[in-house]
């Protein structure tokens, strides 16, 4: 279930939605330039570009979202019921986040962490326990800015197909 199937006040000047079928290049070109920007401080996170196959499928089940100010797209987000490939089955509810990106003009300014916030209030409103999120376990940056915003460091996945680091956040009892 996507979730939320219409646009929403994100903060002042930003509204966050749901990408719409057609808009596949506009979220790559956002995950694009996010990579490109990591690369260029080291950090090998994301590709040079995702498959546009994986964020087409991704869009038409409602889980990406885009953030939208400045007159334009902004800022990205997948959102997920389960992510059994890094977490397995687990039995407490949760939305996963992943996908995180928020254009250079935009950064600074705290739209990343207010995304994860706005995450964990629709959790906590839905009944989830946790907003889960999985970030290079070679980024000490990211990992740091999860540790900050309350996130609980859980597992290093041996078996994750590149080196990965699992943090949670309980939003709800």
């Amino acid at each position: 279930m996507p979730i939320i199937t219409g646009p929403e006040p994100l903060r002042p000047g930003a509204v966050v939605r749901p990408a719409r079928p057609g808009e596949e290049d506009v979220v790559l070109d956002l995950l694009a330039d996010a990579a490109a920007w990591l690369a260029g401080r080291g950090i090998r996170q994301w590709p040079p570009r995702f498959p546009w196959e994986s964020v087409r499928d991704q869009i038409e089940a409602g889980e990406v979202l885009l953030v939208v100010g400045l007159g334009k797209p902004i800022a990205t987000c997948v959102v997920t019921e389960a992510e059994p490939g890094l977490w397995g089955e687990t039995a407490e509810p949760a939305y996963y986040a992943g996908r995180l990106a928020v254009a250079r003009e935009a950064a600074g300014a705290g739209l990343g962490i207010r995304i994860i916030d706005w995450v964990g209030e629709k959790a906590a409103a839905r009944g989830k326990a946790f907003v889960r999120v999985a970030t290079m376990r070679d980024n000490p940056a990211l990992r740091g800015l999860y540790e900050r915003a309350g996130f609980e460091h859980v597992a290093d996945p041996p078996s994750a197909k590149w080196p990965t680091s699992l943090y949670e956040k309980r939003v709800a009892i």
